[in-house]
């Protein structure tokens, strides 16, 4: 390769690296990016490595969405975000809050994560769950760009909140998760009903049915409720709760008793 052919080379990969974002090695030595290249471009302060196989540019800090970019689309990780961090990248929020304190990324596999990106300090708290949630189905989930345009994979509201649900064990999880689905008046039946049919957690189904009834969202009443499997005998979903006749689920004594 001439030095015209290199030039030409590290000014596509510069023009084309957008703020913020990982670039790997195995993606890098597929477009052709020799680590002769890499090592090249590292002493002449182009580039700079943030752990083993990860390059930034060198005047750029790294973004955890640009981290999650990355998994996605150069790693292949089967993996999103989602759960409560989705919903608050889509403007549902139980306290305003000026930025994200955390991340959830969910994933179906235990596929190990690389080690540049468990050990990076991010400026977020990552939270990684292996969830069969929905098994191997990429459901409700949506390209959206955040940051510099940088688009990652993310949960819709609809699979969300059901991700969300999968979590709650207390009394202080349930009234938040409660507060978070009373305001979601504009969810799609339709996408509601294909997660419930497929979902593999009773009790999660069942919690978000009780939840969506109680509220009275204008949704609810075009759900085929008789269609989801919603199992049999009773679930605990919080200690010392009271029993729904309904959806036979233990939740806080005080939604019971005013309803």
């Amino acid at each position: 390769m001439t030095s015209n052919q290199k030039n030409t080379k590290l000014n596509k990969l510069l023009s084309e690296w957008k703020d913020g974002v990982v670039y790997t090695s195995p993606w890098l030595s597929e477009n052709g990016y020799t680590p002769d290249m890499l090592f090249g471009y590292k002493e002449s302060n182009w580039v700079k490595s943030i752990g083993r196989g990860a390059y930034v540019k060198m005047q750029d800090e790294p973004l955890w969405e640009g981290a999650v970019h990355a998994l996605q689309n150069q790693l292949n990780y089967s993996i999103h975000v989602g759960g409560e961090t989705a919903l608050e990248l889509q403007g549902v929020r139980y306290n305003v809050s000026p930025r994200l304190n955390e991340c959830h990324l969910y994933t179906p596999s235990k596929r190990k994560l690389p080690a540049w990106f468990t050990s990076y300090e991010w400026g977020i708290e990552i939270k990684l769950h292996i969830s069969t949630l929905f098994g191997n189905k990429d459901l409700g989930i949506k390209s959206m760009e955040l940051k510099n345009s940088v688009p990652i994979l993310v949960a819709e509201p609809e699979r969300a909140i059901l991700e969300l649900l999968s979590h709650v064990n207390s009394n202080p999880k349930f009234l938040k998760a409660w507060h978070l689905v009373e305001g979601m008046m504009t969810l799609r039946p339709n996408l509601v009903q294909t997660l419930l049919r497929n979902c593999k957690s009773v009790k999660v189904k069942r919690l978000f049915l009780f939840m969506a009834e109680k509220n009275e969202l204008p949704w609810y009443e075009k759900l085929k409720v008789s269609e989801i499997d919603l199992g049999s005998g009773k679930r605990t979903i919080v200690k010392n709760g009271k029993l729904d006749n309904k959806f036979k689920i233990t939740v806080p004594k005080e939604l019971i008793e005013k309803s």
